[in-house]
Order: C-alpha cells, then sequence, then structure tokens
C-alpha cells in the first residue's frame, strides 16, 4: 500500500516477530521507527491517528487505499464481527480497488453489483457490498478529498430482497426428539444436538454463541456472557443458564479448548462448521428449522410463558427502548435467573 509523500509508511519486518509491522516516518531528514504492531490494520490506525489530517492523502487516492483508511478509523468503534463483514465485503470490490476515486463511475460501481448477481451472490451481501461504498465516497468527502456532490454510490442499485422464509420456533414433539439425540451418549450427533437445545434455552444469535468463552461460563451461578454481537445492546451481556440444560453446560465446559463450544480438536467452531454439524442434527431428527430459530424458540417460549419484557430483551440483547427501563430499571441476576427458568 503505497503511502503520500510526507504520511509516513508501513513496512513489513523479516523474521519471527510478535510485532512485525513497523510505522516509519521521515523527520529531520531521516526515516526513523515510530512503533511496532503485531497487526497491519492496528499500524496503519496509529498512522491514521498520527495524521490527524487526511487531505495530505490527496485526489489520487485509489478505492482500496481510501477504504483501508476509513476502516483504520472505524475499526476502533465497531464489533470485530462487523469488521471481518466489512472485509468480506471489500474482497468484492476486487475490479475497482486500484480505481482513483475521481476516475470512477457509477458503471463501474454497478458493475460489481452485477457481478454478484450474475454468479448468485443476491441482495444481503450487495447490501453489505454498497455500504462499503457508502463509507468510502463519505470518508472523502469528510476529508475533502473529493466534493461533496461527488458521492456516486448513492446511485447504485441492488437486487431486491426475496422473501424472507418465515420462522417457526420448534415445537415440543420436535425438541423431544433432538433431546433424545442429545441423551444418547454413543450418538456422534450428541454434543451438538446439546448444542441447539442449550441455544433454544437461552436464545443467543449463533454466531455469539461461537465465540463464548469457557472462562465466561459461571455454573455456580448459572450465567454466561456475551461480549462480542453485532448490537451495541448485546455486547457484554449476561445471559443465564437453565436448570434443564445445565448438565449439557457441564459437559461442553469438560471439553478441551478455549471456547464453550469447539471442534473435536478443541479448536473454536467456524460458522460454517457448525452449520454442518447443526443440519445433521435436524435431518437426524426430522426437523427443518434454522439456527437462528433456537432463538426465535426462546423469544416465543418466553412470551407464551408470560415473562417480564425488560428481563426478555436482557436476554435476548434488544434494544430497551424506553427510558425508564433503559437507565433506572436494572433486572438482577436472580431475577434473570426466574425468568429462564419459566421455560
Amino acid at each position: 500500500m503505497k503511502m503520500p509523500n510526507g504520511y509516513g509508511s508501513i513496512t513489513k519486518l523479516s523474521g519471527s516477530r510478535r510485532r512485525p509491522y513497523a510505522v516509519r516516518r521521515t523527520i529531520d531528514g531521516q526515516q526513523k521507527y515510530l512503533a511496532y504492531f503485531a497487526d497491519f490494520n492496528d499500524a496503519l490506525a496509529y498512522l491514521v491517528e498520527l495524521n490527524k489530517c487526511p487531505a495530505i492523502l490527496g485526489s489520487d487516492i485509489t478505492f482500496a487505499d481510501a477504504y483501508r483508511f476509513e476502516m483504520a478509523e472505524r475499526r476502533k468503534r465497531i464489533a470485530d464481527v462487523t469488521a471481518q463483514n466489512y472485509d468480506i465485503a471489500f474482497k468484492k470490490c476486487a475490479a475497482i480497488y486500484d480505481k482513483r476515486l475521481t476516475d470512477l463511475t457509477v458503471t463501474e460501481l454497478q458493475s460489481v453489483i452485477k457481478t454478484m448477481s450474475a454468479s448468485g451472490i443476491r441482495h444481503p451481501m450487495q447490501k453489505k457490498v454498497r455500504q462499503v461504498m457508502h463509507n468510502v465516497y463519505r470518508y472523502a468527502i469528510k476529508y475533502q478529498l473529493i466534493a461533496p456532490t461527488a458521492d456516486i454510490s448513492r446511485f447504485v442499485d441492488i437486487d431486491m430482497p426475496r422473501r424472507k422464509y418465515k420462522k417457526k420456533p420448534f415445537n415440543t414433539r420436535q425438541l423431544n426428539r433432538v433431546r433424545a439425540i442429545a441423551e444418547d451418549k454413543d450418538n456422534p450427533l450428541s454434543p451438538m444436538a446439546m448444542v441447539v437445545i442449550m441455544m433454544c434455552y437461552s436464545g443467543p444469535r449463533p454466531s455469539e454463541f461461537l465465540r463464548v468463552l469457557k472462562s465466561d461460563v459461571k455454573l455456580k451461578q448459572r450465567v454466561y456472557r456475551i461480549r462480542e454481537s453485532k448490537t451495541a445492546a448485546g455486547r457484554n451481556r449476561i445471559v443465564p443458564i437453565s436448570r434443564k440444560v445445565l448438565p449439557y453446560y457441564e459437559y461442553w465446559m469438560s471439553c478441551d479448548g478455549v471456547t464453550l463450544i469447539t471442534d473435536d480438536d478443541g479448536k473454536p467452531l467456524t460458522y460454517h462448521q457448525f452449520l454442518t454439524r447443526f443440519r445433521r442434527v435436524m435431518d437426524a431428527s426430522r426437523c427443518h428449522h434454522t439456527p437462528h430459530e433456537c432463538r426465535h424458540t426462546c423469544a416465543t417460549w418466553l412470551d407464551s410463558k408470560g415473562a417480564n419484557k425488560l428481563a426478555t430483551k436482557r436476554i435476548l440483547g434488544h434494544a430497551v427502548q424506553d427510558i425508564t427501563d433503559g437507565i433506572y430499571t436494572h433486572p438482577s441476576l436472580r431475577q434473570l435467573r426466574r425468568v429462564i427458568d419459566l421455560l
């Protein structure tokens, strides 16, 4: 990544180092090393902070460079999983990486979306890619790299969303079939069947549950903490553990690995690996559900049991709109456990 004159540079040092990325800048006519980082993005964020004036980048900045500088600012304000989603969407823009922002046309931006559509990539990812374009152009306008009227990303169209599959909660018979697999210790699907039931009884998003650390699970208090979430309301929240599924947590806590849910080698389970295992459990139990419907099941059960609305929102990580509830009312751990034990 080429930096403008006087901006400084990032170089990766040779050898095995804990912090191989070095930030350099010319001071008094000599190149001086200013800081060292383990990650390129951290080094870039430092360099952006050091300069404080991105206008020095000039009008020759490319789409790819503008994205990296924009993300260097944004990463400090968003969750890691959100940043990863932006990076994945950015990769879809490879055709315009080296194009100068001032030279790009609506046709070229639109061609990125058309290519995605032709390859079967639909509305959800197209929307994320368009958001990346919006972010890049807003950054360039913010720092006067382009004129306010030069934001052509607002003219990019994406495919219409398909009608969403209507979510359905697990019914009692279906969950009993999944539970039967979980209780059969000789069944290789037993551990993952446990996970399905654990999620139905606490309602986390699948991506949240896969990131739960064993160190954040407190079996005596019957709670666990979710640190990473796509929403601010969902981050660092405490989720109670139902008595009915406590043995399943005890099983997973006895397994090797840092995260609560792991693969056979004790490594964190990726979403793709989880989805493959989840579908095997669904096939074996003759169910037709998605992972997110575990969360839907929990929400539906809590509502049918007349659970406290504020406690339900805290458990699921939903934003609390009411000022009184959001600021002055805080359900205790005992209240949260009492609500989850209604299920």
